[in-house]
């Protein structure tokens, strides 16, 4: 009974691919790689991104987060992760991040630091995850703050097509509430690969559809 507990224990805290509250074990890491092609109106962008996390110790995940956008703006950031909690119903963790952004090439100090909570789902047949992140940036050397709320739920699938959901929102201290919702699902390649696939809403001064292909790799 007692073993039975430990392995339902050990599913509802499995580590979600991508972060936030977990901390990447010792010496491993986790890499995603995604390409959004969006359609609004007549127009078309794309936007690329980068997120790696390799763990240090097992109170220290260091990593990097890269984007780049169509209209050549964009971010690259390295990150440090720390545990505020790593209890068996809950986890809690804090981000700081420094690095740069930039608009047509003109880069400027931007740091950023996001407080997260994760949890277990653990259900009569399934066992899954729950992800929220709420992030302070400060871009441009610091003239501008945008604050930063998002959402993530996934489900555990060993072998099979499995469901994820996320929500980010995005409100710039002197500009406009900005969100996108996002309807993913993820294939098994291997035991270390994943193949994501996500349709994404868009409202952020006007509304777009997007496609989001991506790759998540563990080593």
């Amino acid at each position: 009974m007692k073993s039975a507990f430990a392995v339902c224990l050990a599913l509802a805290l499995a580590q979600p691919a991508a972060g936030g509250a977990w901390l990447e074990k010792p010496g491993q890491g986790f890499a995603a790689a995604s390409v959004t092609f969006r359609q609004a109106g007549g127009r078309r962008a794309h936007e690329l991104s980068y997120y790696g996390a390799y763990g240090i110790t097992q109170k220290l995940t260091l990593g990097a987060d890269l984007n780049q956008t169509a209209d050549d703006s964009g971010h690259a950031l390295i990150f440090a992760r720390l545990p505020l909690r790593q209890g068996r119903r809950y986890r809690l963790a804090l981000e700081t991040a420094a690095g740069g952004n930039h608009v047509q090439g003109l880069w400027h100090i931007m740091q950023k630091t996001t407080l997260s909570y994760g949890r277990g789902i653990n259900t009569a047949r399934h066992t899954g995850w729950l992800a929220l992140d709420a992030a302070y940036e400060l871009r441009n050397s610091g003239r501008d703050a945008v604050w930063k709320l998002d959402a993530a739920a996934g489900l555990h699938r060993p072998g099979k097509l499995a469901p994820m959901l996320q929500v980010e929102t995005s409100k710039p201290e002197n500009g406009r509430f900005s969100y996108t919702l996002r309807s993913a699902v993820r294939y098994p390649l291997s035991r270390q690969q994943e193949l994501v696939l996500g349709l994404e809403y868009r409202s952020a001064g006007q509304q777009s559809l997007g496609l989001r292909p991506g790759l998540w790799q563990r080593f």
